[in-house]
């Protein structure tokens, strides 16, 4: 019998930017569920009701749902904050956790003041201030250098995720998690570390491990490990144990 793997996509994103991944999880007898957080890929219509609670909630019902008993949940990038939660929410579902190009928030830490340097906090209140709707997009030149940079602007994966990004609700950005009941947990965790990162950079990914208690698994790639290396992806992710 396969292993049970949960994939939780990062800001902008959605369940299809785990589309390579799955499938080839899938192809070895895997159970994959992937799925889109309030606000994100076809919950977008939902943006209002994002947070960090929402999503991890939706997450935990995911899981449910799917029969998920003992599964290896994967956060990529935001979702570093949503998979603790989630783990809180569901603990006999969760055999293993797996930070992917993750931001690890210290307890009561927000991803903005964990994350962004002062010039993305300045652009980040452009951005949100220019929508005037309580989200931001990148656009889509940064949207690619930022996540994308090791694929070409052109290559049919960056085409399709620039295509697919929604506008991300910024709540989740600033407010302030609660995480004392993850880290007193005793939950298995694993972070992958993307060596040629520009959102979470090698040197400070290697501070969000050494948070969790780990010595990370580097990748050499750019932030969006999914969409430019999903076979090396596919094969660290089969090594963990649940």
């Amino acid at each position: 019998m396969g292993t049970q793997y949960v994939l939780v996509h990062g800001a902008c994103h959605g369940a299809w930017c785990w589309d390579e991944v799955a499938a080839r999880l899938r192809r070895r007898g895997h159970q994959v569920i992937a799925p889109d957080l309030p606000g994100h890929g076809r919950r977008a219509a939902e943006v209002r009701q994002a947070s960090v609670a929402t999503y991890a909630r939706a997450v935990a019902s995911a899981m449910a749902q799917a029969g998920v008993s003992r599964g290896i949940v994967v956060g990529h990038s935001m979702a570093g904050l949503v998979i603790p939660k989630a783990a809180e929410l569901a603990p006999r579902r969760v055999a293993h956790l797996v930070f992917l190009a993750a931001v690890v928030v210290p307890d009561g830490g927000s991803l903005a003041a964990t994350n962004a340097t002062p010039p993305a906090h300045e652009m980040l209140r452009g951005m949100v201030a220019g929508r005037g709707d309580g989200t931001f997009l990148y656009p889509a030149e940064t949207a690619w250098t930022r996540w994308m940079g090791d694929l070409p602007r052109h290559h049919p994966q960056v085409v399709r995720a620039l295509s697919l990004l929604t506008p991300q609700a910024v709540r989740p950005f600033v407010e302030p998690v609660d995480l004392r009941q993850f880290y007193a947990m005793r939950v298995p965790r694993t972070y992958i570390r993307c060596l040629a990162d520009a959102a979470v950079p090698p040197d400070r990914a290697a501070g969000y491990a050494a948070r969790l208690g780990v010595t990370p698994v580097d990748m050499a790639c750019a932030h969006n490990a999914m969409l430019s290396a999903p076979d090396k992806l596919t094969r660290i992710l089969e090594r963990i144990e649940p």
